[in-house]
């Protein structure tokens, strides 16, 4: 499956872009309103970020070396993403670390800066127990990517590890929610319901009974928001069977915010935590703080739109290599 996005001025601007570069059969999946240097001048027009997928085989001009001029273009941005030793105890254990070794940090090998790594994750909550539950929620603010990493989830699952996959979704507040998750399971060939209300659960999670896990799409909503948050606690009340719930973070997201995320989603009683947009950052710091600042292990990490290859288990490998070893103070 193909996504693109692609920020404009207006919807015919989108269409007729989409239309070129990925034909007819592309579907949209998602369009929100955004503000490009808002904090340079807030009075900027707002533009349009739309996003559209495609079944890769009906790409009418995406050809094979367009394709992979394209996948090393965004290997090349992933790189180089700094794991910036953002307090004071990293940075003290890194200058030991670089005193035994009598070097500074810039010289380090690539195994020893592999080596401080996982002296410094030693301890590190990630989560030791990667299978997925019968059911798995996922929960979290707006905007921060729950249903394209349940897309993601939904692939790995059916696709690499042939397990048959169903999917819900709660989300009918947003705009485009529901055909982008529609789209997705049928791009998959995997079940699909929506559930409009609680009184629908039930019915929906009996139709999914026969699915070795069900994926659930909640809507997204602010920390501080006490009503919406009832709502979902209500939606995950009626999941009778094993359930797990994964409170979904942004890595762009300042560290106030990931405070009051991480304090108000705790009224849900999120098993898991899976980090998103790693591929929007320039450095690691937020990572290192939700793990010092949550009790909770860190499932998955998420670095880019591809589905469902963007998504990987968190471990110190993976840190790693999406840091590529850059090691900052």
């Amino acid at each position: 499956m193909i996504i693109k996005k692609y920020i404009v001025d207006d919807m015919k601007e989108a269409f007729i872009r989409a239309k070129y570069e990925l034909g007819s059969d592309a579907v949209l999946v998602d369009q929100r309103n955004i503000k490009q240097g808002a904090k340079l001048n807030p009075f900027k027009k707002k533009r349009i970020e739309v996003t559209f997928a495609l079944e890769e085989d009906k790409n009418p001009i995406l050809t094979e070396n367009t394709v992979k001029s394209e996948n090393k273009v965004i290997a090349n941005s992933k790189k180089g993403i700094k794991l910036n030793m953002d307090s004071e105890t990293a940075k003290d254990k890194l200058m030991h670390f670089c005193s035994l070794h009598d070097k500074n940090p810039e010289d380090l090998t690539f195994d020893e800066k592999k080596q401080f790594l996982e002296i410094l994750l030693k301890d590190t909550n990630f989560n030791q127990k990667k299978e997925l539950s019968k059911i798995n929620i996922l929960v979290g603010p707006t905007g921060v990517g729950k249903t394209t990493t349940i897309a993601k989830i939904a692939a790995r699952e059916s696709i690499l590890n042939k397990n048959k996959v169903g999917l819900i979704t709660i989300d009918t507040y947003r705009i485009g929610a529901v055909e982008q998750l529609r789209t997705y399971a049928r791009i998959l060939n995997i079940p699909f319901e929506v559930a409009n209300d609680i009184s629908e659960m039930d019915g929906k999670l009996k139709k999914l009974k026969d699915c070795d896990l069900i994926l659930i799409d909640t809507l997204g909503m602010s920390p501080n928001d006490d009503k919406k948050l009832s709502e979902v606690s209500k939606f995950i009340d009626k999941c009778y069977l094993d359930y797990k719930t994964f409170l979904v973070i942004s890595m762009t997201t300042d560290k106030l915010a990931i405070d009051n995320i991480l304090n108000r989603y705790s009224a849900l009683n999120y098993d898991s935590i899976i980090i998103t947009k790693i591929d929007e950052v320039l450095d690691l710091s937020n990572l290192w703080y939700i793990l010092n600042n949550s009790s909770k292990p860190i499932a998955y990490l998420c670095n880019g739109q591809d589905v469902p290859n963007d998504i990987r288990e968190a471990n110190i490998d993976t840190i790693f290599e999406l840091s590529e070893g850059d090691l900052v103070l």
